[in-house]
Formats: C-alpha cells, structure tokens, sequence
C-alpha cells in the first residue's frame, strides 16, 4: 500500500506580538559599531565575574548587575559552530554554498555570527581560527563587516 503524499499549505496570518516583551539593548550594539568607526571590536566587561559580552548588554548576565566597563577584544578567534547551506528551503541545491559560523573571538566570553569565506567548505571545522574582516573604509555599521576569514 503506497502511502499518500500530503499537500504542503502555506498560512498567511498576523502575529500579535503586543502580548510579547521585548528587550532590545541597542547601546550594546551602538558601542560596537561606534568601535568599527575605528576598527576595533569593542564590548563590555562585568567588574564582578569577569565576563566579556561582544556586543556589550548594559547588564551581566551571570551576575545580574549592571556593566559599564568598555574593552577592546581582538577581530581573531575560534568557530565554535557552523552551519553549511548546500541548499534552499525547498531542498533546491544552490548555486553559490555558503557558510554561517559563530566565531568566539579572544578576550570575549560571547560569540559573533557573520558568514565565513573559504574556497572549499568542507575544510571548515569547530575549533578552525578565524579573522573578522571589516570594509575598508568603515562608516559604523553593521555592514561594516564584510565577513570571517580562516587564518
């Protein structure tokens, strides 16, 4: 008995989401893109525990206390996880393979996320040491970072 295949149903809807509380800490982010003005990763370090968060919340998250001390961490680091995309949602191979990783850079104790280039994926792997390229010519912005590149 063969089975049958069930149609795939697309729901369009609106989500209320007045219900939901958000907390955007955007002076986190600010601090970081006012660093890559200058090309530097900047976050913010808990006096208590030690922690260093990239992009720097106003708050500790292990301690609960508020944080205001501003480090420079460095643009290198370690992947601490990946993900390959060989194809889209529908299971459509794509044309060009991408790389998504989360890279843990030295002197923070959080991870950034951003796409790595590398000419062939499947040297890529959790530990691999990574560089955090932004443009050359930065104006304080997200888009300032081009991408991850191995070392």
């Amino acid at each position: 008995m063969q089975k049958e295949k069930k149609e795939t149903r697309q729901v369009s809807d609106i989500l209320d989401m007045s219900l939901l509380k958000w907390r955007i800490e955007a002076d986190g982010l600010e601090l970081l893109v006012q660093g890559f003005k200058e090309k530097k990763i900047l976050g913010r370090k808990c006096h208590k525990c030690g922690m260093v968060y990239v992009p720097g919340p106003s708050y500790c998250r292990k301690c609960f206390i508020d944080i205001q001390d501003v480090v420079e961490v460095s643009k290198k680091g370690k992947i601490a996880c990946y993900t390959v995309n060989l194809a889209d949602v529908r299971g459509n191979p794509v044309d060009e393979i991408s790389v998504a990783v989360q890279v843990k850079l030295d002197g923070s104790d959080s991870w950034m996320m951003g796409q790595l280039e590398i000419d062939d994926w499947k040297k890529v792997h959790v530990g691999m040491p990574a560089e955090l390229i932004l443009r050359e010519e930065t104006t304080g912005a997200l888009a300032d970072m081009v991408c991850f590149r191995p070392i």
